[in-house]
């Protein structure tokens, strides 16, 4: 019997880098995956790859348009037990002198308040239920700094304080909540920023001690443990999958 049979579950900025494989992995361990994204071109192609995957079209940062998406889905497939907080974007480079309103304003908009609306809304329903998951999609950036990520720094910080919070208030009412911390993932938007000249790839490589990236598909995997019963007395946790990066002083 695979991991989440039977399971509804809903995965933010599902239709591309980790998000995707979040979505995968998920479908493989017997869910039906909800995928939502802004780009609703993506998020149907994707689904429609995907065994019992439907796309839903929602900006994470629209309090009301969440609202609305999360009601369908319970119309559609009578209930949500698993979401992945999983939406994210990245704009590096610019110091905090030089970072304008609409950065900062876009990364906490996507990766803190969308978690917020996002868990809001769902996390009502699965206490209307008595059960459920939740999955935050933090990283070593939270608890790691990194010159020119002030907004994404700030942000993924947050998701780590405020699982530890949801798990507190729902643990009691049957509902998991943690948090998964990736280091440096092979993301098309990581090789992006790589072309970009932002980050120099064997210079990570050399000071990570697994010498490698981790794969979207490991982050996963990992979204997938931790959404199933085989790890029902993890709540509140941060897991960190960096291949050891954050763990071993550089230089």
């Amino acid at each position: 019997m695979a991991w989440l049979d039977g399971r509804i579950a809903v995965v933010t900025g599902g239709a591309g880098g980790i998000g995707s494989s979040i979505c995968e992995e998920l479908a493989r361990e017997g869910a039906t995956v909800a995928v939502w994204d802004m780009d609703a071109a993506k998020a149907a192609e994707l689904s429609a790859q995907i065994p019992r995957a439907q796309a839903y079209e929602v900006d994470v940062t629209d309090s009301a348009a969440v609202d609305r998406v999360a009601a369908r889905v319970v119309a559609d497939h009578g209930r949500i037990d698993t979401l992945i907080n999983n939406a994210g974007i990245s704009r590096v480079g610019d110091h905090t002198h030089e970072l304008s309103d609409e950065i900062w304003e876009q990364s906490i908009g996507v990766m803190q308040t969308g978690v917020f609306y996002c868990s809001r809304a769902v996390g009502r329903v699965m206490i209307d239920q008595g059960s459920g998951t939740v999955v935050n999609i933090s990283s070593i950036r939270g608890y790691s700094a990194n010159p020119g990520r002030l907004a994404y720094c700030a942000a993924k910080a947050a998701v780590i304080i405020m699982t530890e919070v949801m798990a507190g208030e729902w643990g009691p009412l049957g509902i998991r909540v943690n948090a998964v911390a990736p280091g440096v993932v092979a993301t098309g938007m990581w090789k992006e920023e790589v072309a970009r000249g932002l980050y120099r790839e064997q210079d990570y490589i050399d000071r990570i001690p697994s010498r490698r990236l981790a794969e979207p598909s490991e982050i996963g995997r990992l979204c997938a443990f931790l959404s199933s019963e085989e790890c029902a007395y993890i709540n509140g946790a941060c897991i960190t999958i960096d291949g050891a990066l954050t763990r071993i002083p550089s230089g």
